[in-house]
């Protein structure tokens, strides 16, 4: 019975997360690896893993929710497949070097850093729904156009060594943070580059699922991993990152970003508060 309701619990985490992450792009390593990180506490008869252990494992079940994302946006003909190709020449190399501070970080602060950053990180959200409704007027560099299912067409752009600059930040916070990169991807391509939203989310998982591998093959080797827990999190994973593709279909990108916006503020505050 124990291991029964063991299974149900762990699918159900992935399910979450797979679905979270897929809806905003982000990957779902937001609710895996803090999950991870507490839940002898929050479930009892469950082994909180260590840090790196937790990050490898989230890395590994991203890989499979951003599979079946991208999958299903790619159906959805949502996905910048040029742009997301050219944000991989940083990102890949930045998650690799992501997981390897990760083993050099001080594990009782861990918390607090996830914590700070995704405060941080809402905190610019807000910051920038501000400009949110302004035009961009002027276009250079990388130039692209995208018209959505109901015709109306945006046009965005991007300095290239920029672009290339900030995914390798991108990468770092994927392996760092085991979060997948998305974190970050979504608001650089949304309120940088003036990316459609709901574009910039698909493309963003487009991307994380390569940074993601590239992350977990790191992890794999030094066997910062639980495969139980691993195996019982991807199905749920898998279902969540098409749902989740489905549902940011349904609504509007306004009701999106206002979501996204406060679940980072509040599950960062919750974060610091629980390890300062």
């Amino acid at each position: 019975m124990e291991i029964t309701l063991q299974i149900l619990i762990l699918i159900s985490i992935g399910l979450a997360a797979g679905t979270f992450g897929s809806l905003f792009g982000l990957g779902g390593g937001i609710i895996i690896v803090p999950m991870l990180l507490n839940i002898e506490r929050i479930l009892p008869g469950f082994s909180t893993v260590p840090i790196q252990v937790a990050v490898g494992t989230s890395l590994i079940t991203i890989v499979f929710s951003s599979l079946s994302s991208t999958l299903t946006y790619r159906k959805q003909k949502r996905i910048d497949f040029k742009s997301g190709l050219l944000f991989l020449i940083g990102s890949v190399p930045g998650s690799l070097l992501g997981s390897y501070i990760n083993t050099l970080l001080n594990t009782d602060r861990f918390k607090l850093y996830f914590g700070v950053l995704l405060v941080c990180i809402s905190l610019f959200l807000f910051a920038s729904s501000r400009f949110k409704k302004k035009p961009k007027q002027i276009h250079k560099g990388m130039i692209q156009t995208y018209t959505n299912e109901q015709g109306e067409a945006y046009t965005y752009s991007y300095n290239l060594p920029l672009a290339i600059g900030l995914s390798v930040i991108v990468g770092l916070i994927s392996g760092l943070f085991g979060i997948g990169g998305g974190v970050m991807l979504v608001p650089m391509m949304a309120f940088l580059f003036g990316f459609p939203p709901q574009l910039a989310i698909a493309t963003s998982m487009f991307v994380v699922m390569f940074t993601t591998v590239g992350s977990s093959i790191s992890y794999l080797s030094i066997g910062s991993v639980n495969f139980y827990y691993v195996l019982l999190l991807i199905p749920g994973a898998w279902v969540g990152g098409k749902l989740g593709a489905y549902i940011n279909q349904k609504l509007k990108t306004e009701t999106i970003s206002v979501i996204l916006r406060f679940v980072l503020l509040l599950y960062g505050i919750k974060l610091m508060i629980e390890n300062m």
